[in-house]
């Protein structure tokens, strides 16, 4: 039976549309925005909010990333299923990549070293030793190339986890909140104790702090929670009803632990691998609790989530580039605080969603090269942006920000006034066909 307006997961996946999970993309979105004005200075508050993102953020982001791309690979298929992520990812990462990072990052530079070089002066290096700023060559934009390499090892992934979910001793270690909750507790921790390892022995050493290096680190940092994503769905039945339930317990005893670990109270968690396990810990029973509150304040259909959703992509590439333009021409120093962090973040998140509203979802190119979505073979793009009825089964899979955006799928919902409006063409366009 269909219930395409809840997300218990007590229904077969492809009857299911997960609400909650376009919600919760669009909350991660928005702290991002935070996270990323934060590096204009030195202010305890935004630095704070930085911190606490660290904790569940990325991880909800790859976490939700894992869960849906085991639907498109049932959709698809393997092969199907990776070059179409390749496409949607590879080109927003691209265009971005030489149209804006190179201008954010001499922003940067200027911003917080004052320096007033000119733009081809920054590009041919003529720069000071050691500057000030976030000047990674990928800046935010290494979550797309993780992206890309999850994308090739879906398929592997998916069959080794299949396999996994069929053995009766998995049966028997996820029966009930308590087994189920120590089984992935116990399996994260174990696999990031390997990854962590790995990095240390054989990243690190090789590849250095460079570009190549940081995309290897945040690979292995976030492949459990991908790949507990993919676990979640191919038992989703079972499973996303224990997981995503509050988790009060604990947070507060693996709370207690990080800032034991913090203060140096506890020898073991204090050191490098301590830290990381306790926040790792943390990070499992926040997302937890974050998907609890998710599927209860977002059990059915809302426009605002789903226009927030779909414009995710675009504020997600351009946001950067905004912060230090706003912070450009107000003038403003790196020794500023909150109050005007929080206006360029205002500013910033605002100018975002209107380039969303009034540029890329008016235009099939920028949709092409920004927000990753193509018209299918045969299809016009006037036909491509509306929904598409398609022959059962049809899996209604919600687009993971930054990973698997609206492919030929229908354009973004646009601001009605009339409410009842709005709900009638949600309601008409279930089951949703999103890749």
């Amino acid at each position: 039976m269909k219930e395409s307006g809840k997300s218990s997961g007590s229904t077969s996946g492809s009857d299911v549309h997960y609400h909650h999970l376009d919600a919760l993309r669009g909350m991660f979105m928005l702290i991002g925005v935070f996270v990323h004005a934060s590096t204009l200075g030195h202010d305890t508050f935004f630095h704070g909010i930085a911190y606490a993102s660290s904790l569940f953020r990325m991880e909800g982001f790859f976490l939700i990333s894992g869960f849906l791309s085991v639907m498109l690979v049932q959709k698809y298929g393997a092969g199907k299923a990776v070059r179409r992520r390749l496409a949607a990812v590879g080109t927003p990462l691209v265009c971005t990549f030489l149209l804006l990072n190179p201008v954010t990052l001499w922003m940067t530079y200027n911003f917080h070293n004052n320096p007033d070089i000119s733009f081809l002066d920054f590009i041919r290096g003529r720069t000071i030793p050691h500057p000030e700023g976030e000047l990674h060559p990928m800046l935010h934009l290494w979550f797309l190339g993780v992206l890309l390499v999850y994308a090739l090892c879906t398929p592997a992934i998916v069959t080794l986890m299949s396999r996994l979910v069929a053995t009766s001793a998995f049966a028997r270690a996820t029966e009930g909140r308590l087994r189920m909750m120590t089984a992935i507790i116990s399996g994260v921790v174990a696999i990031t104790i390997v990854l962590h390892g790995a990095r240390r022995a054989v990243v690190e050493p090789v590849l250095g702090a460079s570009t190549a290096g940081d995309l290897v680190k945040f690979t292995l940092e976030f492949l459990p929670f991908f790949t507990l994503g993919v676990l979640l769905y191919l038992d989703r039945s079972r499973l996303l009803p224990l997981y995503q339930r509050p988790a009060p317990v604990l947070l507060a005893v693996s709370g207690a632990a990080l800032l034991a670990a913090h203060k140096g109270w506890v020898p073991g968690l204090a050191s490098g691998t301590g830290l990381v396990l306790s926040e790792t810990v943390v990070s499992i029973a926040l997302t937890a609790t974050l998907f609890a509150i998710g599927a209860k304040l977002v059990p059915g259909p809302r426009a605002s989530v789903r226009y927030l959703a779909d414009a995710s992509y675009t504020v997600y590439l351009f946001h950067f580039f905004w912060i230090y333009i706003f912070a450009t021409l107000l003038r403003l120093h790196p020794t500023l605080h909150w109050p005007q962090m929080l206006l360029v973040t205002m500013l910033t998140i605002a100018m975002t969603l209107a380039i969303h509203h009034f540029l890329i979802m008016r235009s099939a190119f920028l949709r092409k090269i920004f927000n990753g979505k193509f018209p299918a073979r045969g299809r016009s793009t006037a036909q491509s942006a509306g929904p598409v009825a398609e022959p059962a089964p049809v899996l209604p899979v919600l687009p993971v920000l930054l990973d698997v955006p609206a492919v030929d799928a229908e354009m973004t919902l646009r601001m009605a006034r009339d409410r009842r409006q709005v709900m009638a063409e949600i309601e008409h366009t279930q089951p949703l066909r999103w890749v």
